[in-house]
């Protein structure tokens, strides 16, 4: 597929997306008002996202945390093969899946915060590195920085 082609899929990828935050079911807005703002335990999560040939319902990217809700279009015999190759090609790309039925998030909405949280919490044991180590300059030494003013130079330490 030529560099031209891939930009046109992309940006009617990124259409579709728009035009699906736009169309959202109300299963969808519960969830979304669950994890939107950093309300998820301080986690950033996107809605409607692109991924390759498929758009995610809500994705934590930093955790790689996919959550979809499903409605009854889901329920059908097709619909669960077709969410099963999704969740494969997912899992191949290092995504954990959570899915939720829509009538699950109408009548249960805590019990999908609790599983959500479940999930970032164990994620994020597994997820998170350590912060790079500080250069060997910035390890306990002072740095003097010299100031100029009016009247002279004056010296600062900065740890």
């Amino acid at each position: 597929m030529n560099f031209k082609r891939r930009k046109e899929l992309q940006g009617e990828r990124i259409e579709f997306a728009r035009e699906q935050r736009r169309q959202a079911n109300e299963f969808a807005q519960d969830v979304w008002q669950i994890v939107r703002a950093g309300r998820m335990l301080g986690e950033k999560f996107r809605r409607e996202h692109p991924l390759e040939s498929y758009t995610l319902d809500f994705v934590c990217l930093d955790l790689r945390l996919v959550l979809e809700v499903d409605g009854k279009q889901h329920l059908s015999e097709q619909g669960l093969q077709r969410d099963a190759r999704r969740d494969a090609f997912r899992r191949v790309q290092g995504f954990t899946v959570l899915r939720f039925r829509g009538f699950e998030v109408t009548y249960d909405k805590a019990g999908v915060r609790t599983r959500i949280e479940q999930a970032v919490r164990e994620l994020r044991s597994v997820c998170r590195s350590p912060p790079p180590p500080l250069h060997e300059t910035g390890r306990g030494e002072t740095v003097k920085r010299v100031i100029g003013t009016q009247s002279g130079m004056i010296q600062r330490g900065v740890t």
